[in-house]
C-alpha cells in the first residue's frame, strides 16, 4: 500500500495594491535607522546626564539638551522621509 502524503510550501503573495519595490526596502531601512538614531540620541543625553555629578549638571543642561534634541530631530526627520518613501 502507498502513501500519499500532501506537503503544503509556504507561498508569499503579495499585495496587488503594494508591489514590494527597492523603494519601499529603502522607505523601510530609514525608517528603521531614523528610528534608532533617535533612541541612540535620547539614550546618549539622558545617560550623560545621570553621569554628571550634581554640581555640574547645572552647566551642561543646555549642550545636553541641545545634543540629545539634535540626534532626535535628525532620526525623527530620516524615519519621516523613509515612510514618505515607503
Amino acid at each position: 500500500m502507498v502513501e500519499e502524503r500532501v506537503i503544503l510550501a509556504a507561498v508569499s503573495t503579495p499585495d496587488p495594491d503594494h508591489p514590494s519595490t527597492w523603494s519601499g526596502f529603502f522607505g523601510v531601512l530609514a525608517l528603521v535607522i531614523g528610528c534608532a538614531i533617535a533612541l541612540i540620541g535620547l539614550y546618549a543625553a539622558i545617560s550623560t546626564w545621570r553621569g554628571l555629578a550634581l554640581a555640574r549638571r547645572r552647566g551642561q543642561t543646555l549642550p545636553v539638551t541641545l545634543t540629545g534634541g539634535i540626534f532626535v530631530v535628525i532620526g525623527l526627520a530620516v524615519a519621516a522621509f523613509g515612510v514618505w518613501i515607503f
